[in-house]
Order: C-alpha cells, then structure tokens, then sequence
C-alpha cells in the first residue's frame, strides 16, 4: 500500500463532491497530514480518519467551530503545513 493519497481518493472514499472535501481540508486542515510532491498535494492516511470523522459530524449539523472543538476533545493530532505531527 502506498503511504499517501490523492484527493480523488478520499472522494471516492467519503462519497463526497471534491468541492466538499476541498473545504473541509481546508477548515480542518490541522488535523490533516499533507505533503506536496511536485506539484500533487497528497494526505496521509490519517485524513481518511478525521475526514470521516467530520462527514458524520456535519451529517449531524454541527457547526464548523463545534467540530474543530469535538476534533480537538477527542484528542485528534495536529499536523504543520508540512505534514509535520505537532501535538496529541
């Protein structure tokens, strides 16, 4: 298995419109490793996690500032820009 995935994946794994997924990576984009590989962002699988983890939430309506909060309660890690891990 390859260490990385593409956007297209984790649309095709979330059953979500890539427009969708692009915000969320964007709002929640701390909890979600990435790294660039020439000109191609890809994700750890750790954002398979924590984006499914936000899908079941917003299902839920919750708000994105409740969310970020649930996300950092349930203890998910923090990644830098550079997909570098932060904190627990």
């Amino acid at each position: 298995m390859k260490s990385y995935l593409r956007k297209y994946e984790l649309v095709a794994y979330l059953g979500v419109e890539k427009t969708t997924l692009s915000r969320w990576i964007k709002y929640y984009k701390e909890f979600i490793p990435s790294f660039r590989q020439g000109d191609v962002v890809c994700y750890g699988h750790e954002a398979k996690v924590v984006l499914k983890r936000v899908k079941t939430l917003r299902e839920q309506l919750y708000s994105i500032p409740n969310i970020h909060e649930i996300l950092l309660n349930e203890g998910y890690p923090k990644f830098g820009d550079d997909g570098e891990y932060l904190s627990p």
